[in-house]
């Protein structure tokens, strides 16, 4: 790889940005690593940022740090591995593999308003069959908007009821996309335009989620969606399975198809 000039800064990305980097955009942690430690980067006559692209992990950006160090070159190379936002519990966005979760750094900021960092992990089931061009496919937002609906019902508005399951059923996705959002630090902002808590049993929900790079909203989410107890939720879908079994014989292609 031919390292960045001087005045250009470095962004970090997971490999499995190659179309990102193969632009000359980005360069992934372990050939930077490589580079510094071949001395690429030693003629570097100031300092150069070093940011912390998506698909990256701890044990990445550490590599990257210690062979900067080793290099003695922590002056000019200006990588701070504390820049890699902290992932959020699995759990709160009800996943099983922790590489599925896209949110980071979430914080409550103010009555019905929550905030985020997107850590896409290289491996994100998102991003491992579809990933030609170097901006972050659209169903990657659409994933994070719906996780931080679910991270701020888990996390804030649920938590009266911390020994109640409930189920979660979405009756409206709308995303509109402004601008290409690509593997760098992207903030997200979560606004409860309505969050009905009072009847734990009949609970609604009207988000809406932000997404900011760079200082420019790139795109906008809104999520609507009905809380209940999981119990009695599970046997009126149960019952609704059950009928769609029994049409199936009946069930023809619709009109013109």
């Amino acid at each position: 790889m031919n390292p960045p000039s001087a005045a250009a800064p470095i962004v970090l990305v997971g490999s499995r940005f190659d179309s990102f980097i193969a632009a000359g955009l980005g360069v992934s942690a372990a050939d930077f690593a490589e580079a510094v430690g071949h001395g690429g980067y030693d003629g570097l006559a100031e300092p150069v940022p070093v940011h912390l692209g998506q698909g990256l992990d701890e044990a990445a950006v550490a590599g990257a740090g210690e062979a900067v160090e080793r290099r003695g070159l922590g002056d000019r190379l200006l990588l701070d591995p504390r820049d890699l936002p902290t992932p959020i519990e699995a759990r709160a966005v009800h996943k099983q593999d922790a590489r599925n979760v896209l949110l980071a750094d979430f914080e409550y900021c103010g009555p019905d308003a929550f905030e985020a960092s997107l850590r896409l992990h290289n491996d994100n089931e998102l991003v491992q069959d579809h990933q030609s061009s170097p901006h972050l496919q659209g169903m990657v937002l659409v994933e994070a908007a719906r996780q931080m609906f679910l991270a701020a019902c888990e996390l804030e508005y649920l938590r009266p009821w911390p020994d109640r399951k409930f189920s979660f059923l979405l009756t409206r996705i709308d995303t509109r996309f402004d601008r290409p959002v690509f593997p760098l630090p992207l903030r997200m902002r979560l606004t409860a335009h309505r969050a009905e808590t009072h009847d734990v049993n009949r609970m609604r929900f009207h988000v809406e989620t932000r997404f900011v790079q760079c200082g420019c909203e790139a795109a906008r989410s809104e999520v609507a969606a009905a809380v209940r107890p999981l119990g009695p939720t599970r046997r009126v879908e149960l019952r609704h399975a059950e009928t769609a079994i029994a049409a199936l014989e009946k069930a023809r292609p619709l009109a013109g198809w």
